[in-house]
């Protein structure tokens, strides 16, 4: 046995050093190459002490031993680590089963470095960063936590801080990227996490974190510190109730969001009301716990119905809000007019927000708010009548820093589409979609177009380029129809 284990430690050894030396004759190893290649091919006798090595030669020497598959060195490196941080972005730009090899290598030396029965006095290593082009945060330069002052505390107290001091606690930092091999990478971390019961001693890390019912109900729900999530994205649409009740659970630990993307949580799915007023306030009490909220992008969601007034509690202002498809109500709409999160609104989308029978008066001080600061507004396929566009149009003018603005998808006649093209023309728009006005065709029923008449279609085109040289708009002008697009280019009117 021994000579069979000499015989593959030699291998090893000369299949590590013949890789190390594959040079064309033109290239000189550097003296950093000479060091790793003599770590690497003596990878039985005790390595150098890494703390007088600088730090990039010492990332490079764990680069080579994690991608060559190096599992004793490894372990020996990682017990001895001067680094507090250490940098493998490199494994996720890696080719897929080269990648998973080497994470197996290295997810090896760091069980060493966690089991251990005999921990090193001065361990360093705190952290493991899988995210590119990335620095690690400051505090992990510092010294070794769990120091305590030997002259403050009793032996019993003292004895309790050695202990703490010497049980390695690991940080994990990944960054979310949707391509196989990063689903791989995590499924194989996360599974030995769970499997050697490091939840109390390694926690995950996401910045931005995106939530399906696969990655809610195993990946993530045990081994991500949920309080340092700052970008969520979630996707409801296979969700059950059960799953709505574990997601509002995870919420109520991620008081650090500042982005949230909520999509497909539809009434259709869920048709008991009772059950889904009950999630109503739930997620409602727990969305207006989260105090730093900047961005939010809540579409085609049940729970919102009715509920803005006790979601938007928060000063800290928004700057996007977007609320597609939600089922929203009038004192919502109010509630927006009115609360002091929305104040500096940026971005503005309320497509399919059915106002029709509303008063517009919400919407209209709304816009007169944020005139100062909207530069996106999008009010798609929200039945917005005549009378309510004409009212809220004069509002609609004093946004001056407006860049895109559609409002496509609503029914109006020509009188309408010529009043709110005069009071936009003098905005900084870069893209501008407007619909198609009710006379260009046949009939209308209902919320049905029916077919353009040709002949009404050049009537009006006629009408409306005259209309653009009148009032000759600083932007280009797009007008939709079901199947056709007609485009004014501000070039083509002005002189």
């Amino acid at each position: 046995m021994r000579s069979c284990q000499h015989r593959l430690n030699l291998e090893r050894r000369e299949v590590g050093c013949a890789e190390f030396n594959r040079m064309s004759f033109e290239t000189v190893p550097t003296l950093q190459d000479l060091v790793i290649q003599n770590v690497l091919c003596e990878e039985d006798l005790p390595i150098p002490n890494l703390e007088n090595l600088p730090r990039v030669l010492i990332l490079k020497l764990y680069k080579e031993a994690i991608m060559g598959g190096y599992k004793e060195l490894i372990k020996k490196m990682v017990l001895s680590c001067p680094l507090a941080c250490l940098h493998v972005d490199y494994l996720v730009k890696t080719e897929y089963l080269t990648a998973l090899k080497a994470l197996r290598t290295l997810l090896y030396g760091l069980s060493s470095l966690i089991f251990n029965k005999v921990h090193p006095r001065k361990w360093k290593l705190k952290a493991i960063d899988f995210r590119m082009n990335q620095d690690c945060p400051n505090q992990w330069s510092r010294a070794p936590l769990g120091d305590c002052s030997q002259e403050a505390t009793s032996p019993k107290e003292r004895e309790k801080c050695s202990q703490r001091a010497a049980k390695p606690r690991l940080k994990i930092f990944i960054e979310f990227c949707p391509d196989p091999l990063f689903r791989a990478l995590l499924l194989t971390l996360t599974e030995w996490v769970m499997r050697t019961r490091t939840r109390r001693v390694v926690r995950i890390y996401w910045k931005k974190l995106q939530l399906d019912c696969y990655y809610a109900e195993y990946e993530i729900r045990r081994t991500v510190a949920f309080y340092y999530v700052r970008e969520l994205e979630v996707n409801a649409n296979l969700w059950s109730l059960e799953m709505m009740f574990r997601f509002c659970f995870l919420l109520s630990k991620m008081r650090n969001l500042r982005v949230l993307h909520f999509s497909n949580m539809s009434p259709h799915d869920f048709t008991n009301r009772s059950k889904n007023r009950w999630y109503s306030h739930r997620y409602s009490f727990q969305l207006r716990k989260v105090k730093n909220l900047r961005e939010l992008y809540v579409n085609n969601v049940f729970f919102l119905c009715g509920m803005l007034p006790k979601i938007l509690l928060s000063r800290t202002p928004l700057k996007t809000l977007s609320l597609r498809g939600c089922p929203l109500k009038e004192k919502d709409l109010q509630h927006l007019s009115m609360c002091p999160s929305t104040d500096q609104l940026k971005c503005l989308d309320l497509s399919s927000f059915r106002m029709k029978g509303m008063s517009p008066e919400p919407l209209r001080v709304l816009l007169e708010k944020v005139a100062h600061t909207l530069e996106t507004l999008v009010l798609e396929f929200c039945e917005i009548t005549e009378t309510q566009l004409n009212a809220i149009s004069p509002a609609l003018g004093h946004c001056s820093q407006l860049k895109t603005f559609s409002f496509y998808g609503n029914q109006i006649p020509l009188t309408a589409l010529k009043n709110l093209l005069s009071h936009t023309a003098s905005l900084p728009l870069e893209q501008a979609k407007y619909p198609a006005p009710l006379e260009i065709f046949d009939e209308n029923l209902g919320d049905i177009w029916t077919e353009i008449n040709p002949m009404k279609f050049d009537q009006v085109r006629e009408e409306l380029m005259q209309l653009v040289k009148d009032i000759k708009p600083v932007h280009d002008i797009q007008i939709y129809s079901c199947n056709c697009i007609l485009h004014f280019k501000r070039t083509d009117f002005i002189a």
